[in-house]
């Protein structure tokens, strides 16, 4: 066994540790905007599964990709999560500023 071998076999198995976690965080927990805390998860669990195959098969075509998409994942994240909670804080109450408003009049009061 190579170094490369055991290097990409200890990433993949942290990237999909990653990952596991990730989805017992999203079936655990109730509220949606709980549930967001463990999407950026999946990004970094794609990373290092992404790092894992450019280790193995160093920088080719393929491992170009995965690195591409690895990084993408966790670049788009957090942006995802942001526009989801802006989507439902709107559909919960009609604007997604009115959040904003009532924690500054509760701080003002």
């Amino acid at each position: 066994m190579s170094w490369r071998t055991i290097a990409a076999t200890v990433l993949l198995i942290a990237g999909v540790g990653i990952e596991l976690l990730a989805v017992l965080g999203l079936c655990a927990l109730r509220d949606v905007y709980d549930r967001l805390h463990y999407v950026g998860l999946v990004g970094y669990g794609a990373l290092l599964v992404s790092v894992a195959i450019v280790v193995h098969s160093s920088f080719s075509l393929i491992g170009d990709k995965a690195l591409f998409i690895g990084v993408f994942f966790v670049v788009s994240g957090p942006v995802l999560a942001h526009v989801t909670i802006r989507s439902l804080l709107t559909r919960e109450r009609g604007d997604w500023r009115a959040q904003i408003v009532d924690a500054a009049d509760e701080e003002a009061s």
